[in-house]
């Protein structure tokens, strides 16, 4: 995990040298091979201020994630979007602020070279980092969720992780690989890892209760290798917890006694200060946004439901309205619903995430913040909770415009995407941080700005 965390650091790295390196080859081109000193000094702060946003949102397009390091045409698509979206921040950015140079002309070579170079070293990269030196794995125990994240990885050779065999914590397992071998505890383990090089070792819970494997990987010490818990190596990994591992005993190890009082009084001077970012912006929005859904169907701006907030209290959500009712029966949102039900308008509330805008006065009250986890509606929840174990745990943060779930499912919305969005929303519930939160904000401008909608 230590070498994926080196690799990101060095994508970032050479990306803004390379950033740096169009720069100077842009002023040569234009300037000559010797540019006037005091000309590469104005250059410098104002491009670098611009290279950092522009980095961000690489990182918002999916640039550092290392799933994605793989020639495709998306790839290439994705690049080309955020060109394209770099260059207009470009021109706000020169054009808004006073600095004093004259940019036009540089700033779109520098943005010409930067698609170019950027394509040529990341495809470069891409055939490279598969070819690249990978943790080679033994998973020591067996799962369906074991066998499911081997197949993940050996899908995903990018991410630098590569299973090699399994050992069994039973002797006998209903579970196995079939393009991985299987040993079982009659075998020499320091052997099995000298054969196959390993270097690292996921443990499954159940070996803990399984004393000859505990006496095994205690002989192997003084090898050096790491190891690792399967739940802790699978939540960094996928993100999201293991769904066999959400039991009474996870709560109790990682739940209990969780408040994080600094990063909650924060983050709601944050929620509010943005707040009063938006609220101009709006205002400003607001009569041509209900003139328009009024003008499609008659009825209120406003759409107005019961959801379940935090340690599960109920309060009212507004949204502007996109559909042509004004109501919905308890028994409609189980599954995705068509476009039908969405007036013109609607449809583009909804795939610019307009809609969602009124929410900042949930906000306001304390019912909701920015970033955590979806409401969902009182029905819904008490249905739920018959239905996924545990599904009131996720009620122990205020619930989010955005959250960690939205931005890692294609769709969460029909019943049946519930239980992997509680792993998410658990996650989430876990390791909320400023950092996490930072990254929910970059998926999110990805989202919007691919304007996949919902």
């Amino acid at each position: 995990m230590i070498r994926r965390t080196k690799k990101i650091l060095f994508l970032i790295a050479c990306d803004l040298l390379l950033l740096y390196g169009t720069l100077g080859f842009t002023l040569v081109l234009r300037y000559g091979a010797n540019p006037d000193r005091n000309l590469v000094l104005q250059h410098i702060f104002p491009f670098t201020i611009l290279f950092l946003i522009w980095l961000v949102f690489f990182g918002a397009f999916g640039f550092y994630d290392l799933r994605f390091a793989k020639n495709s045409k998306y790839f290439l698509y994705r690049l080309g979007q955020v060109m394209v979206i770099n260059a207009v921040i470009g021109v706000l950015f020169f054009y808004l602020l006073p600095f004093s140079i004259e940019p036009r002309r540089n700033l779109f070579l520098i943005s010409l070279f930067t698609l170019l170079f950027i394509f040529c070293w990341r495809s470069l990269l891409n055939l490279l980092i598969v070819r690249t030196g990978a943790e080679r794995i033994l998973f020591v125990g067996t799962s369906t969720e074991a066998i499911k994240l081997a197949d993940y990885l050996l899908a995903n050779p990018q991410l630098g992780q590569r299973p090699i065999a399994f050992l069994s914590a039973n002797g006998t397992s209903a579970a196995t690989h079939p393009g991985l071998p299987l040993y079982d505890t009659d075998d020499n383990l320091a052997e099995i890892i000298r054969t196959h090089a390993i270097n690292t070792i996921i443990m499954l819970p159940e070996i803990k209760e399984n004393r000859t494997l505990v006496k095994l990987l205690f002989q192997i010490i003084p090898l050096g290798i790491p190891v690792f818990e399967f739940s802790a190596y699978y939540e960094t990994l996928i993100g999201k917890i293991p769904a066999s591992f959400i039991g009474e005993v996870w709560f109790l190890e990682n739940l209990i006694g969780i408040r994080k009082h600094f990063y909650e009084f924060f983050k709601r001077v944050l929620d509010l200060a943005v707040v009063a970012l938006m609220s101009i912006p709006m205002l400003l929005v607001f009569p041509f946004v209900a003139l328009a859904i009024f003008l499609e169907s008659p009825g209120p701006i406003f759409f107005r439901q019961q959801r379940v907030g935090r340690n599960g209290i109920i309060f009212t959500l507004l949204k502007y309205r996109s559909t042509y009712r004004t109501t919905v029966s308890p028994t409609e949102g189980w599954t995705k619903e068509t476009g039908n039900v969405y007036t013109r308008v609607g449809k583009f509330l909804r795939k610019s995430y307009i809609d969602e805008l009124p929410q900042i006065i949930n906000i306001v009250k304390g019912e909701m913040s920015f970033i955590g986890p979806r409401p969902e509606r009182p029905e819904f929840v008490n249905e739920l909770k018959k239905q996924v174990p545990f599904y009131e745990m996720r009620l122990l943060v205020p619930p989010g415009i955005t959250g960690w779930a939205q931005t890692k499912m294609e769709n969460d919305a029909a019943v049946e995407d519930t239980p992997e969005k509680m792993q998410y929303d658990l996650y989430y519930v876990k390791n909320r941080s400023f950092t996490l939160d930072l990254l929910i904000i970059l998926r999110t401008i990805f989202i919007l700005l691919q304007r996949q909608g919902r």
